[in-house]
């Protein structure tokens, strides 16, 4: 009978699982778009991917926990809310990479679907895939379905049918692209070229930037590709503004192009076939020519569009047509191209189909335009990957310009590219800069500056920063992108100010909370240094990360401040037009007195504008800092002899094209004109420091200045930095600085050395130092060698315990590859799933092809990405470690220290279970002695491994109190403590093999003294002593000295943590006795820490109740 029973609940069992999976096999992927331009908008306004999903069934299915993924691997790549589907009815889910699940709304996945095609995968709760569809490669708002009556059947459809039923009929195939014989490039001689392609499509062409037809020329014999000299000029004929006179006082009238304009051949093709939608275009730019790469001296872009788009009187944006067209706006007013982007070594480096609208202000009117470019799904690739600026380390971009100089169009045409390539040392964003020639549907349409566009789309590619994840600002608190809640933080920061007075050092200290100030300062000096007229009233622009409070571990841009950008400095350096703000007084205008005047005009300095900085100088220390900023930049980057040389370079570089863009333009009328414009730049960069300086001692009061000469003659063994600024590499460097104003040396010993003593007008062994000057000053640095380890990939340089606790805390999401924590590395393995013993060999680091497509846009930046074997930067949370079977699984952090005069060295640390899996993961830490042998693990007082085991709660987090490292780890060189995230080879579901994401946190690693100095050569006395100790209320720390000192006395907590500082001056020889009051510290464990002039003295001072 109890055989019967279990029988019979086996076979009940069966049937109910078998209903369930019928039922639940009845929802099905119905239609499926991975390039959305138009077709259908989320609740933002975007136009992601799209999956629709059918319920074939007479059940209403509930789809809680069931898996929707682009990735075999993980199934459950995203997960379903609580949300229903209804018989006969559609839910469309978007995947954009939003992660999104509302119980109303719109679903959003949390991956993108490629373009490129790939598997989708809808799974059950319990594991049982329900469908898969292997989605092709598609155009854009082209979808991929199955037929409405016949739902086996998949087709393309065009147009889709996003929530509702699909059509009955659709394409069979995608038109083929056409093929060619000759890749677009430079050839020397004529060719022809022919064009073919597969089925039974019929290829069209056309040879005037225009797309393809039914209308255009049918190919049907090779197509001849020759030299075009001789051919008359077409579109280079066409009116681009509607002034009508070339002359003074603007010069701004179009004038046609002086003779022939060079052309190069431009085809663009595509095939139509009766059972395919139109096929993709493909556009071709050929250059003709004897001299073929050599005919320019710098990278060309070939645009192609159709001639209407840029000039038709009415839709026309290169002309001014009958809507005023330059000048309008939008994105009903960008139209679409194809750019391709040859090097100068005639390499064609991208070809893009992308949008472009005119860009600019008042500059739109000028004959030559700057063009705004723009990628989009609608258009092709929704990004640029291309490293556009050799010397700027990235490779993404969504918008970038083809600016015509803006008011310089027809001076120099570099006025504002080349004055903010003079700030690339400064504290602020600045539009990279690149000239480049620009050929329109085959036409020579002059030199143009490749310069980077500020907006959303800019901070994500530079700082991995989404769009509603921070606010761009402009002038008087205007919003421009991003999060417009942004806003309020900037008003708050101004009414701060309004309503504290900065002439107290802790009001300014909490507004630098607000803002960063260095950013600021640098913004202010750049445009003042460059006689920016049309500033600060104006092309002012500012940016925050939004989150609440200010983390100043954070790195620059999401610490929660307000940082700056710079933009528009074309008034700078002397731009000759009579609307310029004090053109007349040249170099010598008084632009800082500007940037500080109270109740100015409207333009160009408002008093909104000036107010910050003017309420800033009032501090002491900040005018200080703000002065000596200056200064540093007189001396180094705004030097007259490196300015003047970094314009001849520049002149250089784009002289060989000028004769042939001054003739397509007009403008200027010669090249003696160009070179005139060029020498004034040139006389205002010679003449302008000495007026700073003026501006400078009038404007603060201060005293005359004095030469600080910095002698080096181990330069090859250390460099030196000056306030803010590292000197160049020289023996000998002398800048010019005001006599009163403190100023700070520190010394920066090269891998290999180490500083032993500054000598001359300081004699110090400090490696930082601050000092006045009242005359001329000599200082010389000198450096020794060190056999302190300098670190390589997989051994990280020891911290010196000496100089304090060691701490980590935080990483970035946006650190670069190749970029580890102060004093630590990641490692990863050569295999999946690392166990225990597994050797870890390499450093972190995901070659380009490793990326996953849905993490395109973080290329070089492996610690945001969301797919494959990865560590994450979790910002305060730390670091987190996750593996999904690359061959190249994770890993481990390993730190190294210094523990030479230490001893009962400590560590601490926080871990915790991001997302728990199927396949269990620990993190354990282990310690050894040197860079070579094995590790030991550091074990408990019951001798057990301290390890971190994951749980199945996600957001679990354990904090491991300080533990004492063993006595062998005391007083070494080199010590290495390894957290190992590491498989346990469990396995919890074998239907899953996802694994557990950890993270660590917190690690802190602490010691007390063992009285040794820092320099045994030094020999002065220095005696300390405590009482009572232990105590409960006070303790007086006294200190006695045989001459006189420098103190610093700092008290830390059992973690390493600064509690107070006691005292920080100098003190004369005798007994000097402070106290240290416990009345508000909880019992436990502190640690003094004596800093003299040569010496590093700790002790163990305990507080009980």
């Amino acid at each position: 009978m109890r055989k019967h029973l279990f029988s019979t609940a086996i076979v009940l069992s069966l049937l109910l699982f078998n209903s369930f999976t019928l039922l639940a096999q009845s929802v099905r992927i119905n239609e499926i778009m991975s390039s959305n331009a138009a077709v259908l908008t989320d609740e933002d306004g975007d136009f992601p991917d799209w999956i629709e999903l059918y319920n074939a069934g007479n059940s209403t299915i509930n789809l809680e926990d069931y898996g929707l993924s682009d990735d075999e691997e993980e199934p459950f790549r995203w997960i379903f809310p609580d949300v229903s589907i209804h018989p006969n009815t559609y839910l469309v889910v978007f995947a954009s990479g939003k992660n999104r699940k509302p119980l109303s709304g719109n679903l959003h996945t949390d991956f993108s679907i490629s373009s490129q095609g790939e598997m989708l995968l809808l799974t059950t709760a319990n594991g049982i895939r329900v469908d898969s569809v292997d989605c092709p490669a598609l155009q854009t708002d082209i979808s991929f379905g199955r037929l409405g009556n016949e739902p086996e059947v998949w087709k393309y459809f065009i147009p889709s049918s996003p929530g509702q039923n699909n059509a009955d009929s659709g394409y069979g195939m995608l038109s083929p692209e056409v093929a060619v014989s000759h890749a677009s490039g430079y050839y020397a001689a004529d060719f022809l070229l022919q064009l073919s392609t597969t089925d039974d499509a019929v290829i069209y062409y056309t040879t005037d930037g225009s797309i393809p037809d039914t209308s255009s020329q049918v190919f049907s014999q090779p197509i001849s590709v020759h030299s075009r000299l001789g051919e008359p000029n077409t579109i280079s004929m066409i009116r681009t503004n509607n002034n009508f006179d070339p002359g003074p006082p603007y010069y701004e009238g179009w004038q046609p192009p002086l003779g022939e304009v060079y052309k190069i051949n431009v085809i663009r093709t595509r095939t139509l076939h009766p059972d395919a939608p139109p096929g993709p275009v493909k556009s071709l730019s050929y250059f003709v020519d004897p001299l073929v790469n050599n005919r320019y001296s710098l990278p060309v872009f070939s645009l192609t569009t159709n001639n209407e788009n840029l000039f038709d009187e009415e839709i026309g944006i290169y002309v001014y047509g009958n809507h005023e067209n330059y000048f309008q706006d939008g994105m009903e007013w960008e139209r679409p191209a194809n750019l391709s982007f040859f090097e100068a070594n005639g390499t064609l480096a991208f070809n893009e189909d992308i949008g472009i609208r005119t860009h600019g202000n008042t500059s739109r009117s000028r004959p030559r335009k700057s063009l705004r470019v723009s990628t989009r799904n609608e258009y092709g690739n929704s990004w640029l990957t291309y490293r556009l600026f050799p010397d700027k380390n990235l490779n993404q971009y969504k918008r970038f310009i083809l600016r015509n100089s803006g008011n310089d169009w027809d001076q120099a045409i570099f006025r504002d590219a080349f004055l903010q390539s003079l700030m690339k040392n400064l504290d602020v964003d600045r539009q990279y800069y690149r000239p480049a020639i620009v050929f329109i549907n085959g036409e020579y349409w002059g030199v143009h500056n490749i310069r980077d566009r500020y907006d959303e789309h800019y901070i994500e590619a530079k700082y991995g920063i989404p769009e509603m994840q921070m606010t761009i600002m402009e002038n008087n608190g205007e919003y421009k992108f991003g999060n417009s809640a942004g806003q309020s933080h900037y008003s708050a920061m101004r009414n701060y100010v309004y309503t504290h007075s900065l002439v107290n050092d802790s009001y300014f200290s909490e507004l630098a909370t607000k803002m960063d100030v260095e950013s600021f300062t640098d913004m202010q000096i750049a445009h003042i240094f460059v006689m920016n007229t049309d500033w600060p009233g104006n092309n002012t622009l500012y940016w925050r990360f939004i989150r609440n409070g200010y983390d100043p571990q954070a790195l620059n841009g999401r610490d929660g401040r307000w940082r700056w950008m710079l933009l528009d400095m074309d008034f700078g350096f002397g731009l000759d037009f009579n609307y310029v703000p004090g053109v007349n007084q040249g170099p010598s205008h008084n632009t800082l007195a500007m940037a500080l005047e109270a109740n100015g005009p409207g333009w160009p300095n408002p008093d909104w504008s000036t107010f910050l900085l003017r309420n800033m100088v009032k501090n002491v220390k900040y005018k200080q800092s703000f002065v000596n900023r200056f200064c540093d930049l007189l001396n180094t980057d705004f030097n007259e002899t490196k300015v003047v040389y970094l314009l001849d370079s520049v002149k250089n570089m784009l002289e060989p094209e000028m004769q042939e863009h001054i003739n397509r333009w007009r403008r200027p009328v010669s090249t003696d004109e160009w070179h005139a414009r060029v020498q004034t730049m040139k006389n205002f960069a010679q003449l302008r420091p000495t007026y700073i300086r003026q501006h400078l001692k009038s404007q603060f009061n201060l005293a005359p200045t004095a030469r600080l000469t910095i002698s080096n003659n181990q330069y090859q063994m250390g460099r030196v930095k000056v306030n803010s600024v590292i000197i160049p590499q020289a023996q000998y460097w002398t800048g010019t600085y005001f006599q009163q104003i403190p100023q700070q040396l520190t010394a920066l010993p090269n891998p290999g050395y180490r500083f032993v003593r500054w000598e001359g007008g300081i004699n110090q062994n400090s490696e930082t130092v601050t000092f006045t000057m009242s005359a001329d000053m000599l200082i010389s640095a000198v450096f020794e060698l060190s056999d302190d380890f300098q670190g390589d990939s997989i051994n990280p340089p020891a911290w010196r315990l000496a100089n304090g606790a060691y701490k980590f805390d935080y990483w970035d999401e946006s650190q670069p590859e190749r970029t580890y924590p102060a004093n630590m590395v990641f490692l990863q393995s050569e295999k999946n799933d690392p166990e225990l013993a597994d050797e870890l060999t390499r450093p972190y680091y995901i070659p380009q092809n490793e990326y996953h497509s849905d993490d395109a846009a973080s290329v070089g930046f492996p610690y945001r990405l969301t797919r494959r074997t990865r560590l994450n930067g979790l910002a305060a949370s730390g670091i987190s470690f996750i593996n999904t079977g690359r061959g190249r699984d994770l890993g481990a952090a390993v730190l190294a220290v210094d523990t030479r005069g230490m001893e009962d060295v400590t560590v601490g640390w926080t871990a915790g279970t991001v997302t728990p899996n199927s396949r269990a993961y620990a993190i354990r830490l282990q310690y050894r002695i040197g860079r070579e042998g094995i590790f030991t693990d550091l074990t408990d007082e019951n001798g057990f491994p301290i390890e971190y085991q994951r749980t199945a709660t996600a957001g679990h987090s354990q904090v491991f109190e300080p533990v004492q490292l063993p006595d062998m780890v005391e007083d070494q060189a080199y010590v290495q403590l390894r957290w190992k995230y590491y498989y346990t080879g469990q396995q919890l579901d074998p239907n899953s093999g996802s694994r557990d994401m950890l993270r660590l946190d917190d690690v802190v690693v602490s010691t007390v003294t063992m009285g040794v100095e820092e320099n045994p050569s030094a020999s002065a006395g220095v005696e300390v002593r405590s009482y009572p100790n232990p105590f409960s209320q006070s303790c007086s720390i006294e200190v006695e000295l045989q001459q006189k000192e420098s103190l610093l006395l700092e008290i830390f907590n059992a973690q390493g943590m600064l509690v107070t500082t006691i005292c920080d001056g100098k003190f004369d020889t005798g007994i000097h006795s402070f106290e240290l009051d416990g009345t508000q510290l909880p019992a436990g464990n502190y640690f003094y820490r004596l800093r003299t002039d040569e010496k590093l003295l700790r002790g163990k001072l305990m507080l009980i109740r």
